[in-house]
């Protein structure tokens, strides 16, 4: 896996703060030693994805994947190796060499490259005279200037071909934008043209902060009002949140985030000082933002104007509570509490005809955070939705087909406590039993889950035997020196992840255990690994154990020569058909087995695979 010297990588490794890099992804908690949040590569509820600051390590005991900071960037952004390489050695400001390895490249730094080239031409031009117009707008918006350059607004001047210019300039080919979203092919000749001509621009960044996508506002009649990029291998609109970057710290800090439809409703709510608000990418809110927004904080709240507040909250319930693969259920512990998280979606009200901007500019920041301490449950609208008869009608038939469908939305709420809320206010509403509409809905519950999809990077388990043996080798360089001379991988570990783990630190015994990441070749022996070094073991007694060890290896070797003797002795003797007395091989058998005998006292068994169920020894 290196292709860089390892002391460079030590060096980028250790330059990273793997906190800070992964905190940028997911919301973590300080858990002893370690920090813990919900997995960002599966569907989690409880969180089970550990990171060791001192050790530089993740990894989730829930998937099974693990690494270093290259293997998660490598995981989060799609990355090959010296792309992570690169990506955080810049973050961390070393220099690598000019001939640094290139090969496996998947084409996305390149795309990264040209779309900042871009975003940088539009940031100028904006505060430029070309960008008069555009600034005037910003004034009529009433959009600070600081609010502006806080966000990189730009502008992308008239005419076909202003950006398409610059990058030649750059030596940026037009194949190359068109893939990056910022040039479309003409259809009856050949050639390119801007796609971004006079609009004020938004820039997207994923939550590393880099710009991958914009968002184009027009300023007259022209059609669309928005142009946004179109997906690239870069963007994909249902996966992002428009300023989740900049939101995340205030998210995480006040545990909320607020959700708003549009660019300006966005900037807006940030220069009313309500930092935590995201904007949703013109699109309906998607369970996968839903997904990210989780990853930060327990509650979230959108805003609906409140004519049309009742109809879009019960459809966004609707598609967001469709049930997930990973199935759920309801459980209570034994302090009589609900288990399970409690991330909660709520709405928050606007009068008749304003959004966000609007009424910040109108009303002001203290009345808009009184209407988010309104602010009711999704659900609730929803539940409103599915109480009352879509045609009108009423009477016992109504009711029980509203019964019905209350109980199949409140079997698909995860939230245990939520569910149960609003199962009494349906009830009071139905004039029915709330403990028969909430055993109903457990009933439901059940018909409606899905086994949890197997985790596909879930390393095998491993021999606990082995599993100590190498754990101590990696704690212990007084281990390496006593054990690993003697320590056959092939032999004496049946484990591959575990036999790669003992090649690497053959081949470099005084690297610490962390570094080792860059020489494994597979995803299972680093998630492996990650599991050993993230665990939090009882602190063993050094030298007794690599004592126990050592005679466990000596026993297995003089085990594998008293077999190989036994074969020689058994097929010499079928090929003469005679019982040949063969003096050397037999006493090299008997004292074999009796060196073993001793060391056993009496009871033979190995580290070898193939031999499970073994009694074990007084010496262990």
């Amino acid at each position: 896996m290196a292709q860089y010297a390892q002391a460079l990588l030590d060096d980028v490794r250790n330059a990273v703060d793997i906190v800070d890099l992964v905190g940028r992804f997911v919301n973590l908690r300080k858990a002893g030693v370690n920090w813990k949040g919900l997995c960002p590569f599966h569907g989690e509820k409880t969180p089970s994805f550990m990171v060791n600051p001192k050790k530089g390590i993740f990894h989730c005991f829930g998937c099974g994947v693990g690494g270093d900071v290259f293997g998660f960037l490598m995981r989060q952004d799609r990355l090959s190796f010296p792309e992570a390489v690169r990506s955080l050695a810049k973050t961390a400001g070393i220099a690598l060499p000019e001939e640094g390895v290139r090969s496996g490249d998947s084409g996305r730094e390149e795309l990264i490259r040209i779309v900042d080239l871009a975003w940088r031409f539009y940031d100028d031009t904006l505060w430029r005279p070309a960008g008069d117009r555009a600034r005037a707008y910003l004034e009529q918006r009433g959009i600070d200037a600081d609010v502006a350059k806080r966000f990189g607004l730009g502008y992308a001047p008239e005419g076909w071909d202003g950006l398409l210019t610059f990058m030649r300039s750059q030596k940026v080919t037009d194949d190359a934008l068109v893939t990056a979203g910022l040039a479309v092919q003409r259809e009856n000749r050949s050639g390119v043209y801007d796609r971004f001509r006079g609009r004020l621009l938004f820039p997207i960044r994923d939550l590393q902060g880099r710009v991958v996508a914009f968002g184009g506002r027009g300023f007259g009649d022209e059609q669309p009002k928005y142009l946004n990029s179109p997906e690239t291998p870069l963007y994909t609109k249902g996966n992002l949140l428009y300023a989740a970057d900049i939101a995340r710290p205030t998210i995480q800090t006040k545990n909320r985030a607020l959700l708003v439809e549009g660019y300006v409703d966005c900037l807006m709510a940030h220069q009313h000082g309500f930092t935590e608000t995201v904007a949703a990418l013109g699109t309906s809110f998607t369970a996968a933002q839903l997904a990210l927004l989780r990853r930060y904080c327990d509650e979230v709240v959108t805003f609906f104007d409140a004519d049309a507040a009742g109809q879009k909250a019960a459809e966004r319930a609707e598609e967001l509570l469709e049930p997930t693969s990973g199935g759920m259920a309801w459980a209570v512990n034994r302090s009589g509490s609900f288990e399970g998280g409690t991330f909660r979606v709520k709405v928050a009200l606007l009068p008749a005809g304003h959004d966000p901007d609007t009424f910040l500019r109108e009303s002001g920041a203290p009345a808009f955070a009184e209407r988010i301490g309104a602010a009711r449950s999704l659900l609730a609208y929803a539940l409103d939705r599915a109480v009352v008869d879509p045609d009108g009608a009423t009477g016992a038939r109504a009711r029980t087909t509203a019964f019905a469908r209350v109980a199949v939305m409140l079997a698909k709420v995860a939230d245990a406590q939520e569910a149960a809320a609003l199962s009494r206010e349906a009830a009071a509403k139905l004039g029915v039993d709330a403990t028969q509409l909430w055993i109903e809905a457990q009933r439901l519950q059940s018909s409606l889950r899905t086994p949890p999809a197997r985790p596909q990077t879930a390393p095998s388990s491993t021999p606990p035997v082995e599993r100590d043996l190498v754990t101590l080798l990696l704690r212990s360089v007084e281990a390496r020196a006593g054990l690993l001379a003697i320590l056959d991988e092939t032999d004496d570990l049946g484990h591959p992840p575990l036999r790669a783990i003992v090649a690497a630190l053959k081949r470099r015994p005084d690297a610490p255990a962390e570094s080792l990441m860059t020489d494994l070749e597979t995803d299972e022996a680093r998630s492996v690994l990650s599991s050993l070094l993230v665990e939090d073991r009882e602190s063993l007694d050094v030298q007794v154990s690599i004592e126990q060890f050592q005679r466990r290896l000596e026993r297995s070797q003089r085990l594998r020569r008293a077999r190989e003797v036994s074969q020689t002795i058994a097929e010499t003797q079928a090929k003469t058909g005679v019982a040949a007395p063969m003096h050397t091989e037999l006493r090299t058998l008997h004292e074999e087995s009796a060196v073993v005998y001793g060391i056993t006292g009496g009871v033979a068994q190995s580290l070898e695979h193939g031999t499970p169920g073994s009694p074990r020894s007084s010496d262990e």
